[in-house]
């Protein structure tokens, strides 16, 4: 059986498709962070030694990442979707977006489990830890993206439909 396109999709097997995106990067993170986590022999909680710049650097990283992923996310939505776009170009911008906006949040989180390896700051992995229910929070739903798309009744109707996107 050949594999279907990105471009030959029934809205279910797009909402699949994304879901198993989204649900791969999470689980990497989690998988990664608890591996670490056991591997680690010595774990401290001291955010007040300030020689590491890796204390300022994990934070900083992570705020800028999650309001950059925000930004953006909606800067590409907003730029990707036109009055006449048709909702395969709706969903298609969305899935470009959604991924934009994971690797976004995905990068900085990777870097706090690093920083807790290398450290055994416990601080760093929280904050990983904070990033990872964001990822999970912002998880694509049909719900999420009628609302995120701004969908009219024909297109949330086709998009319920089993046919495919055109």
């Amino acid at each position: 059986m050949a594999a279907k396109s990105n471009l030959q999709q029934t809205p279910a097997e797009f909402l699949r498709t994304i879901t198993i995106i989204h649900l791969a990067l999470a689980v990497g993170q989690i998988l990664f962070g608890l591996v670490v986590l056991l591997l680690n022999k010595r774990i401290i909680i001291n955010v007040r030694y300030t020689n590491d710049p890796l204390v300022f650097a994990v934070p900083l990283l992570a705020v800028i990442s999650f309001f950059l992923s925000n930004f953006l996310f909606n800067k590409l939505l907003s730029s990707g979707i036109k009055d006449d776009s048709t909702l395969k170009q709706k969903l298609l911008c969305y899935q470009t977006s959604l991924i934009v906006r994971l690797a976004l949040l995905e990068g900085p989180s990777l870097f706090g489990i690093v920083a807790f390896f290398i450290s055994g700051q416990l601080f760093f992995l929280l904050i990983s830890a904070a990033l990872v229910v964001y990822f999970i929070y912002i998880r694509p739903t049909k719900a999420n993206i009628e609302e995120v798309l701004n969908l009219n009744y024909e297109e949330k109707a086709a998009f319920s439909s089993s046919k495919l996107l055109s």
